[in-house]
Parts: structure tokens; sequence; C-alpha cells
């Protein structure tokens, strides 16, 4: 999947937000997946201006803008690069995938239990449409929760629903039952989508959905027949502020009161 101009910026600035807080030298990025970085020559100016020079186009870019239908992208930059451009702070990058796409990724499947040697390792865990094309989904999730730190926070998107983009479509209750079951804060859920509007790409985004109650696309729309046709995107971020004895597994957060259903 790939990333859009405003989950980018929500990204930087909860690495900012960290820079001032870690008790280490450098903040730790862990991204799931090599993320394909899809903004225009336009986008990458407004958001990094002169330092757009930093960006390195990563070989196969050509292909990766055909692959996403991005006729407009000539710039598919590295993720370290990317980080150069918008940070400018020092930073500890490990991107984890299945197998090496640049040669230096860590080779994990995340199916299964995450290695020792990477839990309780990184400030910030990036998951830009990968756990969606994990079969064993709640396996990754508890992987996730595993690499953060305490005061870490990790970041998903993926899709509402998207038939057949991936094994899942995601539902907020998934996030905010198991994040805050495990010693973590949901601080932000937003549902967001790519649009043309007079002829230019720009991205909608729908704050305060429900964490865990049932709610109509249509009523959070306005009944706007347009917005329904949309592919949404479901971004979570979610922060890791107490340290748990073991893994929870929860319970759908509406089937806990039994006097609810009896």
């Amino acid at each position: 999947m790939a990333i859009d101009l405003t989950q980018l910026k929500n990204l930087v600035q909860v690495v900012r937000d960290l820079t001032d807080r870690v008790e280490h030298d450098r903040v730790s990025i862990a991204f799931l997946g090599y993320t394909d970085l899809m903004l225009n020559d336009a986008e990458w100016q407004a958001e990094v201006g002169e330092r757009r020079s930093l960006l390195v186009n990563r070989p196969n870019h050509v292909k990766l803008a055909q692959v996403h239908g991005r006729e407009d992208v000539t710039v598919v930059p590295t993720i370290t690069s990317m980080l150069d451009a918008l940070l400018g702070e020092p930073f500890d990058l490990t991107v984890f995938d299945f197998t090496q796409y640049e040669g230096s990724e860590v080779e994990h499947d995340f199916n299964f239990e995450i290695p020792e040697e990477f839990q309780n390792r990184f400030d910030v865990v990036i998951d830009f449409g990968t756990c969606e094309h994990i079969f064993n989904l709640a396996q990754a999730l508890i992987n996730v929760h595993k690499m953060l730190r305490l005061d870490g926070r990790v970041y998903h998107c993926g899709p509402l629903c998207w038939p057949n983009h991936g094994f899942y479509g995601y539902n907020p209750t998934l996030f905010a039952d198991f994040y805050e079951d495990n010693g973590c804060e949901i601080e932000d859920m937003i549902l967001s989508a790519h649009v043309i509007m007079n002829g230019k790409r720009d991205m909608l985004a729908f704050n305060g959905i429900p964490k865990y109650d049932r709610f109509n696309l249509n009523q959070s729309f306005n009944g706007n027949p347009d917005l329904l046709k949309q592919e949404y995107n479901l971004s979570v971020v979610a922060h890791k502020t107490q340290e748990t004895d073991g893994i929870v597994y929860p319970i759908q957060r509406k089937y806990r009161d039994p006097s609810a259903w009896m």
C-alpha cells in the first residue's frame, strides 16, 4: 500500500514528538514492509522544500509507479532518504519483510513470534498496509506490541473495506480493544480516502469515528453518495503507556457486559 501525504505528516509529527523524550541517543523506527512512498513532485516540494534533493530513488521506482497507477510520480524514495529529508534528525531504521526486496531488510514472517532481539526495541512502529496481508493477524499485532518500548507508538493504516486487497478489512474496535487491553491508549483514529478533485489528487479525512459502537457510513458522510464510492483506509495511532505481564486476548467491547444481552 502506498503512503499518502496526510499519513506522512502524522508520522513525522509522532517521531518529532518523541525525539525530545527518548532517553537514548536516537529514535528507533521500524517499518513493517518496504513502504511505497507515492507523492508527486509538487507534494514533495510542499513537504520538504529544498531538502527534496536528499530523496534517493529506489531502483524499481518506474515499475512501482506503474503498479500503483501513478503516472504523476517521478520519485519513489528509499525510506532512509525520506526520513533524512523529513526529520533532519538522527534515527535508527529497521525494515522488516518476509523477503529482501532492497537487500537491507530484516527477513521475518510476522505470522510467527518476533525474535527476542527485536522486542522492547522501537520508539515507533509503522504499518502502512502490511498487517492486512498477514494471515495470522493476531500474532502480527502481538509482535508489534512486543516490539514497542514503553512510551512508544504504533501507526497502523489499512483498508476498512477493499474487497480482496488483503486477507482482512479493519474495524476500529479491533485496534481499540486489543491495544487498550494491553497497556496502550488510542491517540487517533481517522478514515481517509484518495479522491480526484478539480483534476488534482486530494485526501478526504474523517475524525471522531466510534471506537466500539456500530456506525453507518452513509450517516457519517451526511448521505453524500459520492463519498460512499471511495475506498477508505483506517489509520490508528496507539501509545504504549504501561508495561504488561503478558498479552491479553480481548473480548469485543460490546459483549463485555452480559446484562446488556440477558
